[in-house]
């Protein structure tokens, strides 16, 4: 494996444990939901950054390899 292979398994394994905190966090939202708003919002916050980290990190793991890898370095 070159190195630009190893980073993006980096990154994706990265992505796989903000996702797996993430879908952790999950039933703490639906409890925070029931306790108010406020707390609500917050933990909805909490769990959605998360979850769009992940999301960040599989989907465009190649492209944030390229970003840091350049062509020219294969």
């Amino acid at each position: 494996m070159k190195s630009r292979d190893l980073f993006k398994l980096a990154v994706r394994i990265l992505g796989l444990v903000f996702l797996y905190h993430g879908l952790s966090s999950i039933p703490v939202l639906f409890q925070g939901l029931f306790t108010g708003i406020s707390n609500a919002v917050s933990i909805i916050l909490m769990v959605g950054w998360l979850l769009v980290v992940a999301f960040v990190l599989l989907r465009f793991a190649p492209k944030i390899a390229d970003y840091f890898y350049s062509p020219s370095e294969e």
